[in-house]
């Protein structure tokens, strides 16, 4: 019996380690959805766009500048850019959609894809990762000014564009489906495992704590990818001023596509009535002038 019971204990405990052991080696496989492309690869969108590439240090990463369509007739004015942190699936080439509300609204749409994913290579480590989150940044404040720039981020790329809003000076912050961290998410998904497994264990719960900007996040209830309590949980770290919207009934990936999201996200980010109040008060000083003359 005795030895029974020590080879059944053996048995449970060596199978537990095993699986942590698996977990710990194949969490970049578990974490992130590969999607890589040829470096020839030509993705096909609807509207205009650039390529973009960055060398930072052992990495090569690749991103699309989406080019708004907007007619600025208000005069000269400075071009305004959203920085775009998408999710761990798929590639910059499903990008356009999300991006195409943006550039609606006046703005051009930067989005990249990270090491492993389309034509982005490099060794993989959260160190690595959120310093290639950073020169992206830094790539659109060197053309758009630091002051023209707004974040966005979605699902995993919530964690990049938080630490960018504590790392940078980011006016205007805008997240759909975050998680407090990775160390929230494996503890619901694998709340047999310890936390310090994790080599990835990006706090954006730490990060908002830290962001001087505006922060709107969005989430949907019905959120079965990203738990709609893992980011309501943040709602503990964010400012008086930033807000935390439910979205009754969406789901992971419909949540940023819903009507009522879409119109307040026009209701705040628009830059078409900027360019009304420039065209009218240009058409107000001509009038005073003929009016003078």
């Amino acid at each position: 019996m005795y030895k029974s019971l020590k080879w059944c204990t053996g048995l449970i405990i060596g199978g537990y380690v095993a699986v942590a052991a698996f977990a710990y080696s194949f969490q970049e496989h578990l974490m992130f959805h590969f999607a890589p492309v040829p470096d020839n690869y030509e993705y096909k969108f609807h509207g205009a766009y650039d390529n973009v590439t960055i060398e930072n240090d052992d990495g090569h990463l690749h991103g699309v500048l989406f080019k708004s369509e907007l007619i600025n007739t208000a005069g000269p004015r400075p071009r305004n850019l959203v920085i775009y942190y998408k999710g761990n699936a798929g590639n910059v080439g499903d990008s356009e959609r999300l991006a195409k509300l943006f550039l609606g609204l006046g703005y051009d749409v930067l989005s990249m894809d990270y090491r492993g994913f389309g034509k982005s290579r490099g060794p993989l480590s959260e160190e690595k990762l959120l310093d290639d989150a950073e020169k992206w940044f830094d790539w659109g404040a060197q053309r758009y000014g630091t002051q023209n720039i707004r974040v966005v981020g979605y699902s995993f790329g919530t964690t990049f564009a938080s630490h960018v809003a504590a790392a940078k000076a980011v006016s205007n912050v805008m997240l759909f489906a975050p998680m407090r961290s990775i160390v929230d998410m494996a503890t619901r998904r694998y709340p047999f495992l310890p936390e310090f497994l994790t080599n990835y264990p990006l706090r954006s719960d730490e990060k908002l704590k830290n962001a001087a900007g505006h922060v709107v996040i969005y989430h949907g209830t019905a959120d079965e990818v990203v738990p709609y309590a893992s980011g309501a949980g943040l709602q503990d770290v964010l400012g008086a001023d930033d807000l935390f919207v439910p979205v009754e009934g969406a789901d992971h990936y419909n949540v940023a596509l819903r009507p009522e999201v879409q119109a307040d996200i026009i209701s705040r980010w628009s830059l078409r009535t900027a360019v009304r109040a420039q065209m009218s008060q240009r058409a107000v000083a001509g009038l005073s002038g003929e009016t003078a003359r």
